[in-house]
């Protein structure tokens, strides 16, 4: 086999070579497959080295019908592949009108036999439609001729589409078999409409660029995740807080601080879908949505207090997905000696760790009071796990509405009072750096 992959469709020991390249295949072929799919080593090779069959070792076998049913539940629909071919089939178009109309330009010129071939191949697109490609594929199939070194010399009697779809002129070859769609497994999914159900799809991945597969290694696996990262850079990334008071500060903090990374989150909306607050739920949310394998990137955010702390411990100790981050609210300076109300009567202490909720964050315009002095937290409930108590401050409402005013008018805010949110947006904004 050399250092080339192998993509084949086979009926027992009939075989038709689709794609024979140098290197791996496209990742969009790859994801087709899966683990389970492995053939090794019951199928025999169509490769064959010397006089001894080539069996390969990282080659993987499905059968028609079910990779129908994987493009189907892809998204690979028919109805998508109609869809699909007459969007390329239109900018095509689009391109070689264009590129006609520049070199009609030119009065006085004799035609080019360039300029023939692009009305030649304008003619062949207007006239394209895929039930007629089906129809030319499954007659090219059965004669046995799927690429050009399948012609002899002497070949003649093709047709202008068989001509395009196998490239014979040298004019079209952005596209495998000459079918104009935004990705492979569209074309797949065409060229399965070609094969009947006993027939199964081979691809041979055996040995690549000079060097074998380890029998440890998953190229598949691989491309499947990397597949899977590319798609998630351009997802939004949820956001995921205690309660609505985290989410409502949070949206509103990112939509005015950063407007143009605001349309690249989104916030679960506790609110509209009455969602119960608490470290306890979004703990519970956490696991739920890793359970499920959600695909989307996932930031939890847990309050500098003793309940947070807890719970997102707990969390990090769980083998989370790599789409998955868990965070805790930074350490504030100025909270390490911040006005408290507790058994032993009102004192400055450190409360990173025990009572920095998201209200702590708004600057200390929002956390003062209307005697000039910040508003205290009140020490409640004693954790013993962590040995520590868990505080609140006294008016969290007064200090949110403070904030969420003074962001209705962003030229007159204070970057100082500012300080502390931009850094929580900063460690959300890093978080998967």
């Amino acid at each position: 086999m050399g250092t080339y992959y192998g993509l084949e469709i086979v009926a027992g020991i009939d075989r038709q070579i689709f794609s024979c390249e140098k290197g791996l295949p496209p990742s969009e072929f790859l994801t087709l497959f899966r683990p389970c799919d492995r053939a090794y080593p019951s199928f025999p090779s169509g490769f064959e080295d010397g006089d001894e069959p080539y069996i390969p070792s990282h080659a993987y076998l499905v059968t028609v019908p079910r990779l129908v049913e994987r493009l189907e539940v892809m998204g690979f629909t028919l109805p998508a592949l109609k869809s699909d071919v007459k969007s390329c089939l239109k900018a095509d178009l689009a391109h070689l009108v264009r590129q006609i109309e520049e070199h009609d330009e030119q009065d006085g010129l004799p035609m080019s036999s360039y300029v023939r071939d692009l009305k030649r191949q304008r003619r062949l697109l207007e006239q394209f439609r895929l039930d007629r490609w089906v129809r030319t594929m499954r007659d090219l199939r059965a004669r046995r001729i799927l690429h050009r070194h399948d012609l002899g010399k002497d070949y003649t009697g093709l047709t202008p589409l068989q001509r395009h779809i196998l490239n014979v002129d040298d004019h079209y070859d952005s596209y495998y078999f000459g079918l104009p769609v935004s990705d492979l497994r569209y074309l797949m999914r065409a060229l399965l409409i070609c094969a009947t159900s006993a027939e199964q799809v081979f691809l041979d991945l055996t040995e690549i660029e000079g060097r074998h597969f380890e029998e440890g290694e998953k190229p598949v696996d691989d491309a499947l995740a990397e597949t899977i990262r590319l798609g998630r850079v351009c997802e939004k990334i949820l956001i995921l807080t205690e309660g609505r008071t985290d989410t409502r500060i949070l949206s509103k903090s990112l939509t005015v601080l950063y407007p143009h990374l605001a349309d690249m989150y989104s916030f679960l909306d506790h609110e509209a879908f009455h969602f119960g607050g608490g470290t306890g739920n979004l703990a519970s949310l956490v696991k739920g949505l890793a359970g499920v394998g959600i695909g989307n990137r996932v930031i939890a955010v847990f309050d500098n207090d003793t309940a947070g702390e807890m719970q997102a411990d707990q969390v990090r100790k769980l083998k989370l997905p790599e789409n998955f981050r868990v965070l805790t609210l930074p350490h504030l300076k100025f909270a390490r000696r911040y006005p408290t109300i507790g058994p032993n009567g009102a004192l400055r202490t450190d409360i990173n760790g025990c009572a920095c909720s998201i209200e702590l964050y708004l600057g200390t315009a929002a956390l003062t009071g209307e005697d000039g002095s910040l508003i205290p937290v009140q020490w409640r409930g004693y954790e013993s796990k962590l040995k520590r108590y868990q505080g609140e401050l006294v008016d969290k409402k007064s200090v949110e509405q403070h904030y969420l005013d003074a962001l209705n008018a962003p030229e007159s805010l204070d970057e100082a009072n500012l300080a502390s949110m931009r850094a929580v947006l900063q460690i959300i904004f890093t978080a998967f750096a």
